[in-house]
């Protein structure tokens, strides 16, 4: 079998696979010294790092996520080839990562993210319009003094604290491609809705935006509406929402007004006193009935339209999964113990993550599938080891036919269609880490 073989020779060869400057191919060297002169990085000095190398290391520390950062720069293909690796001191790698800083690789994140997230793929729109779904997350990082000044960390009881600082990541990322789109960074201790909110105004028209229960916020969502131009949002109704119907589109389907508090208006005064939606209500077999609310006008999507589209919101959640557990091995701490080399460190691997999320998308269109149908463990690993051949060919004339079938070969790991299970939701004991204590008479009587 290919995936057999595939398996066989990454082990044998893994060093190979962990170059990074591999990816010249779809980051263009223009995009790097343009990053470099926007945000003043740019320096006439010659150094024996130049800055470009720092934005392919800030890569490398996410695909490289058991190196040490040392070994990372030994091992990738600096310009400075006259450098003896050996002998760089990790001292000289973190004052040149902080002199070029997080604003470059920030830059960088955004250019790549604007031309990829804008192409289209294979079956990428619901009836016309784009998917996109904002939700939170949480990385922890170094615990050092700067780090827990900065982000802070989870709340605690009396004077205790937590093990290591943490800040808040929300997201707006295209479901039918998982490309991330922009990113919103704050403290642990802000909220998530404070965090997300900063992504609306990056959603593009004609557009659906999917969301989490805790999204259903009337500023929020209100403000959204506002922007027009065909942007609409569905998210699940929360328990504690009260409403009246005003007019009956179906047995589940309802054109519903809410009142909005006085607290409310006053906190975001362009709030009106009452706010209409549309309710859709629904149940799977085994579950409790679910609410959904929507903006989607009953004119053009019906009701089984928008509950089978709701549940493409989980699709975050396994972009989420593919960054923490794939691409960063369940290391989800990250590394740098400055906040500013932090905010590098996690554009950098952004940056990683769509590269990967790219070409399978490019591969997925090949075979006229959804991008999310290829395997992105193995195209991770695919990608990783024939960029490198790419990178190192004699033969620039080449390079076309490797793109081709470094394409062709991605295109055979395709996942297949699962059905979503259906497991009665229950309540279970949980398990203790020491064994129970029993009484001796129940011993005897066991």
């Amino acid at each position: 079998m290919l995936s057999d073989e595939l398996a066989y020779f990454f082990d044998e060869c893994s060093d190979l696979k962990d170059k990074v400057d591999i990816f010249n191919a779809q980051l263009p060297k223009e995009w790097i010294d343009e990053a470099l002169n926007v945000t003043g990085s740019v320096t006439v000095r010659r150094r024996k790092m130049p800055a470009e190398d720092i934005i392919r290391l800030s890569i490398g520390m996410s695909l490289m996520r058991h190196e040490p950062i040392q070994e990372i720069a030994a091992r990738l293909s600096f310009q400075s080839k006259q450098l003896d690796n050996q002998l760089l001191a990790r001292s000289s790698i973190s004052s040149a990562r902080q002199r070029v800083g997080s604003a470059p690789v920030e830059w960088l994140f955004n250019r790549s993210a604007d031309k990829w997230s804008s192409q289209s793929h294979c079956d990428d729109k619901w009836h016309g319009l784009n998917l996109f779904s904002i939700d939170g997350t949480t990385f922890r990082t170094e615990d050092s003094e700067e780090n827990r000044e900065n982000f802070g960390s989870a709340h605690s009881k009396g004077e205790l604290v937590s093990s290591f600082p943490a800040f808040r990541l929300a997201c707006l990322m295209n479901v039918r491609s998982h490309i991330i789109s922009r990113v919103s960074i704050g403290p642990f201790k802000t909220g998530e809705l404070t965090v997300a909110s900063q992504l609306l105004d990056n959603v593009p028209p004609k557009s659906v935006l999917l969301l989490d229960r805790l999204y259903h916020s009337a500023e929020l969502l209100h403000y959204f509406e506002n922007l027009g131009e065909d942007r609409y949002w569905v998210t699940r109704l929360k328990s504690t929402i009260k409403y009246r119907q005003l007019e009956k589109y179906g047995d589940n389907d309802f054109l519903v007004e809410r009142d909005l508090s006085a607290h409310a208006r006053k906190k975001s005064p362009s709030l009106p006193r009452k706010w209409q939606m549309r309710v859709v209500k629904y149940q799977l077999e085994g579950y409790e009935p679910q609410e959904i609310a929507t903006s989607l006008p009953i004119e053009k999507y019906s009701a089984a339209q928008i509950i089978e589209l709701y549940h493409e919101r989980w699709e975050i959640e396994l972009g989420y999964r593919e960054i923490k557990k794939t691409l960063l091995k369940n290391a989800i701490t990250l590394r740098s113990k400055k906040p500013d080399l932090v905010i590098q460190e996690l554009y950098g691997m952004l940056i990683a993550y769509n590269l990967i999320r790219h070409e399978a998308a490019l591969a997925a269109d090949v075979v006229e599938l959804r991008p999310t149908r290829i395997s992105f463990k193995t195209a991770m690993r695919v990608v990783l080891y024939d960029y490198y051949g790419m990178a190192t060919a004699s033969n620039l004339q080449s390079i076309p036919a490797r793109l081709k079938e470094l394409t062709d070969t991605i295109k055979d790991f395709i996942l297949p269609k699962q059905k979503r299970p259906n497991y009665p939701r229950a309540v279970k004991m949980r398990m203790g880490k020491f064994p129970v204590k029993r009484s001796q008479k129940r011993k005897e009587i066991a």
